[in-house]
């Protein structure tokens, strides 16, 4: 039986000497007309196996595109299939002489580079202090600190194909108009604050407000920034909570949003405007330090690796026509995640003029060219893979004779499903596409068979905290994939957000359910981790006495508060280079303080004299050990010494959750090897495992064991997109 899109579907394999776009939805078999196509191009002799190039988005899209393949095609094997980055990593290696770059480079991954970023920024923002540079105190007048800046940073790097960066010089705003009607504001919070803010956020705020008032000089722009910054439009207001109930909360919200557009508004617009040039210039100044270790690691980045490629494509047409010849055909998926210098290789790779350098202007050698996908998904604005683009490779190929193809048939989803999605989207998009939106193109069912339990349903909870939402729902999904007689691989659970992603891995370990969380932190939350960390820090700071003291009072030496307490009042101290006191002896400190009573035997928490003594010593000898492996191994050997001494991986495996939290530190342990360049000393690399241990550098978890498809899979929402 054909499908109800059939007379389109045939175009992919009879139009082969025109350029096409495919528009597919999801379910409607993206992959399957790539694998189509190049059977097509390749049996009817227009290019061989090894002339074609298939790219893709992600390396399991490149690997089931292989695989695939391989099942119709016996030649699979010659044609490139591969990711974007890959594939323009393939187009310098083989040209590295006009592309000027090392012929023996390293392509950098996402965690490589943000080491290698890590480190830039900390040797740039080390040369200022060491230099006193004018920044400095430039960034102090402006009320921003270095450390502010390190998201900008990370972000500003991303995009070093942009020269421009605007940042016309623009006068700091009028203060003494601004603190005039912030003092008379803040006047009328005190007349008129209620009592109890309850769930009232606008009465929160005026509080928060009135504090800050008291705590910050007005004389400053930088500090009165900060308080307007509290302005915002759409504040929560709750009647109840105001005196005169509904008439003075409604009146003080539109206040508070006329005091944001006529005062705090402009003040904080205008005031960032002015502070933006010196921002620029502390970020330009990170990104050539940045620039210059990748340079020195023979480095690559993913962007590096797609701007350099569109560089040599555009300014060398010899190389062009080389790589016309080498490539006769270019296969691209998910088309909708491109972005402008992605667009600039397939068009320039594919281009009829050699010596045409902008990709706008080119046109495709018919047939050469054939994307796939879907405007609808077009959802990755901020990495500019955006609409515009993917509308502006549309309008070439349609303007250079090509044709645009649809595919509505899902086959993925039943019936009910399908008729769901229908209605419910159909609403949200324009009945024509513009060019902000594609038009909602409807599902047509594809599906042979209809399963009878299939279709969607609301689970009405009677709970309004979202912490207690997300737990009940995770409950009653759990229950159901159990009583459901089938297998866990046939459940997904999708989320949102990522931040909920534990609470449903949870209620499926209580219920001894295989399952597998992507798109997570689960790496970060695993305590084992956090455990590690804390034995490596106090055992290289020894006069740290709050890392030592957390080493001592967690589950790896286990003292109790009032342990602690009894060792510092017998004149102990937390510092494993000392002995810990007999009960005997009195501390120089509790001698000077004149009390008798501050000098105390040392007793364990059953009173023994002598046990904790005891403990006290056998606490300070591991963190001696671990700080001597620390000093006299290679420091990823010294760090797995460590976790193994303490047994991290079997207590680990042993709780519920194992598998993941014994993978994960394993996960853990592959990191810190694959990164030892980047962390060549041990206190960098307990530093470093403590980003990890408070989640500031996020990671997906691992299972121990291998692999299996009968697993609920939970991930959120932009993972499933992935």
């Amino acid at each position: 039986m054909k499908p109800p899109d059939h007379k389109e579907r045939e175009k992919i394999v009879t139009l082969l000497d025109t350029t096409m776009i495919v528009e597919a939805a999801a379910g409607t078999g993206k992959t399957t007309a790539m694998v189509d196509r190049i059977v097509a191009l390749i049996n009817a002799g227009k290019c061989k196996a090894d002339t074609l190039a298939a790219v893709t988005f992600t390396r399991k899209a490149a690997a089931e595109l292989r695989e695939r393949l391989r099942e119709k095609l016996p030649q699979a094997a010659q044609c490139q299939i591969s990711t974007v980055h890959s594939f323009c990593g393939r187009l310098l290696r083989e040209r590295p002489v006009e592309a000027d770059v090392d012929p023996d480079f390293e392509e950098l991954d996402d965690e490589r580079d943000a080491r290698l970023r890590h480190q830039a920024w900390e040797t740039f923002t080390n040369e200022l202090f060491a230099k006193d540079d004018p920044v400095l105190d430039a960034l102090e007048e402006l009320g921003i600190s270095l450390a502010d800046l390190w998201p900008a940073f990370k972000k500003f790097a991303d995009y070093p194909d942009v020269d421009d960066w605007p940042a016309p010089a623009v006068p700091a705003p009028a203060l003494q108009p601004a603190v005039t009607a912030l003092r008379e504001y803040a006047a009328h919070m005190e007349k008129n604050l209620p009592d109890a803010d309850g769930t009232d956020e606008l009465a929160g705020l005026f509080r928060r407000v009135l504090r800050m008032m008291r705590s910050h000089d007005l004389t400053r722009h930088s500090e009165v920034a900060e308080i307007l910054e509290q302005f915002k439009l759409g504040r929560k207001c709750t009647h109840k909570y105001w005196p005169n109930g509904k008439e003075q909360a409604v009146r003080e919200h539109k206040r508070w949003d006329k005091f944001c557009d006529e005062v705090a508004g402009p003040f904080v617009t205008a005031w960032r405007a002015h502070r933006y040039p010196t921002v620029l210039r502390v970020l330009h100044g990170a990104q050539a330090v940045y620039d210059r270790q990748r340079e020195a690691a023979h480095g690559l980045n993913f962007q590096d690796l797609l701007r350099l490629a569109a560089e040599l494509l555009r300014k060398r047409p010899e190389v062009r026509q080389y790589f016309r010849r080498r490539f006769t055909h270019v296969l691209v998926d998910e088309f909708q995640d491109t972005d402008p210098v992605q667009a600039a290789v397939m068009l320039l790779l594919t281009a009829d003029n050699p010596r045409e350098r902008d990709w706008r202007k080119c046109r495709p050698v018919p047939g050469s060219l054939f994307v796939v996908g879907d405007p609808k998904q077009s959802i990755y604005r901020f990495r500019r893979a955006d609409i515009v683009t993917y509308n502006t490779v549309k309008q070439i190929i349609q303007d250079t004779g090509g044709a645009v193809v649809t595919l509505s048939a899902n086959f993925r989803s039943a019936k009910p499903v399908v008729d769901w999605v229908n209605a419910a989207f159909d609403k949200f998009f324009p009945a024509t596409a513009d060019e902000m939106s594609p038009a909602y193109v409807p599902f047509l069912v594809g599906r042979k068979e209809q399963p009878a339990a299939a279709g969607v349903f609301q689970l009405k909870v009677a709970v309004e905290q979202q912490g207690e939402i997300a737990a009940t729902e995770a409950d009653f999904i759990a229950r159901h994939i159990r009583a459901s007689g089938r297998s866990p691989g046939d459940f997904l659970i999708i989320t949102r957000k990522k931040d909920r992603l534990s609470t449903y891995a949870d209620a499926l370990q209580r219920l001894g359910l295989p399952h597998e969380v992507t798109g997570g932190s689960s790496l970060n939350e695993v305590r084992e981790l956090g455990l590690w960390h804390a034995a490596l820090r106090a055992a290289l700071e020894p006069d740290n006495p709050v890392a030592v003291v957390a080493a001592l009072r967690s589950e790896l030496f286990g003292f109790s508060d009032e342990e602690l307490y009894a060792y510092r009042r017998a004149g102990g101290r937390f510092d494993w280079r000392t002995s810990p006191p007999c009960h005997s002896e009195r501390s120089e400190e509790s001698q000077s303080l004149g009390d008798p009573k501050t000098t105390e035997p040392l007793r364990s928490a059953q009173g023994d004299n002598t046990g904790s003594e005891g403990k006290f010593a056998e606490a300070f000898a591991a963190l001696r050990r671990y700080a001597d492996w620390l000093g006299a191994l290679p420091p990823v050997l010294a760090v797995e010494r460590v976790a193994h001494d303490l047994g991290l991986l079997p207590v680990a495996a042993s709780a519920p959750g194992g598998n993941v939290a014994a993978g994960s530190l394993g996960k853990a342990l592959e990191l810190l090897r694959a990164g030892q360049a980047d962390w060549p000393t041990a206190a960098a690399m307990v530093e470093q495992l403590g980003r990890w241990a408070t989640a500031d550098e996020p990671h997906d978890g691992a299972s121990a064991t291998a692999p299996t498809s009968a697993v609920v899979r939970v991930m959120n929402l932009h993972k499933v997109k992935g």
